[in-house]
C-alpha cells in the first residue's frame, strides 16, 4: 500500500537559510546522488534544488579551468 499525506488549513511557504540551502545543494552534489531522494528528505521540490543551483552558479560567476595547448 502506498503512503498518503493528509494535508489540512492553508500550506505556508517556507523560507529557507542559505545555511539549509547549501547543505541540501552539497548533499545534491555528491557523486550518485539523486536529486529527487535529497529533495523528499528535505521535504522540498527538486525543481527547486535545481533553481538554487542556478542560482548559485550567476552569483559565483563563470568558471574558468586551466587549459595547457600541447603542439601537435
Amino acid at each position: 500500500m502506498g503512503r498518503y499525506e493528509v494535508i489540512s488549513g492553508v500550506e505556508r511557504y517556507r523560507r529557507r537559510s542559505r545555511e539549509e540551502k547549501a547543505l541540501i545543494l552539497r548533499e545534491a552534489s555528491v557523486p550518485g546522488a539523486i536529486v529527487s531522494h535529497v529533495a523528499r528528505r528535505h521535504d522540498v521540490r527538486p525543481q527547486q534544488i535545481y533553481q538554487w543551483r542556478r542560482q548559485l552558479q550567476a552569483a559565483e560567476g563563470p568558471i574558468f579551468v586551466p587549459v595547457s595547448v600541447g603542439a601537435s
